[in-house]
């Protein structure tokens, strides 16, 4: 049976300490973190969209073009103060939406995949759409509605993960508090990819 030598200090072996125990130092990345290390992490967000109504509206459509997993991290509101506005505003996530004027319009995000590593050239194979005062959804599956009381806010919401496979979508839309004639709100997503194997 053979054993392992201590080669302290040459340089091609590990150290093995008097228990016996052999030495290592490690680093630990979250999967988001080595995609940023490896200019394979974005982000998305809107920019600043005006609602001029308490109405329901499509404000943020992600679809995954490409061939790798695309795995949605942390989603960010903005939400500014309203002018009339008291209540409640109620954010949604929808699972693969596929239809609604948002999606027809097509107006790209004012920040559409930002790579977080600045020095790579890597770009994000995906359809990066804002939406308007009444923009819509017609389709899709809810999976996550967040309250909150009609105030300034920025909310870093963590969902684990997201996935989206080549074709999966995903949407996010608002609704304002009641009496609203005027709110600045932003989305916003860290999103990167991971290789499939």
């Amino acid at each position: 049976m053979g054993s392992i030598q201590d080669g302290t200090g040459k340089g091609f072996s590990g150290k093995i300490g008097s228990d016996n125990r052999f030495w290592t130092d490690s680093v630990i990345k979250t999967k988001s973190q080595d995609g940023s290390l490896n200019g394979r992490s974005y982000n998305i967000n809107t920019g600043s969209v005006t609602l001029t109504s308490a109405n329901k509206s499509a404000l943020l459509y992600v679809v995954n073009n490409g061939t790798a997993d695309l795995v949605i991290e942390t989603l960010f509101y903005l939400i500014g103060n309203s002018t009339g506005g008291s209540g409640n505003v109620i954010i949604t996530v929808l699972r693969n939406p596929t239809a609604g004027t948002i999606i027809s319009g097509a107006s790209n995000c004012e920040m559409a995949g930002i790579n977080r590593n600045f020095g790579s050239n890597n770009t994000l194979t995906a359809s990066m759409y804002k939406g308007a005062e009444a923009s819509t959804f017609t389709d899709g599956t809810k999976v996550i509605e967040s309250i909150f009381n009609q105030a300034a806010t920025r909310a870093a919401i963590d969902v684990g993960y997201i996935v989206l496979k080549k074709g999966n979508s995903i949407g996010i839309d608002i609704t304002p508090a009641t009496g609203n004639t005027s709110l600045n709100v932003e989305f916003a997503m860290n999103i990167f990819e991971r290789e499939n194997t």
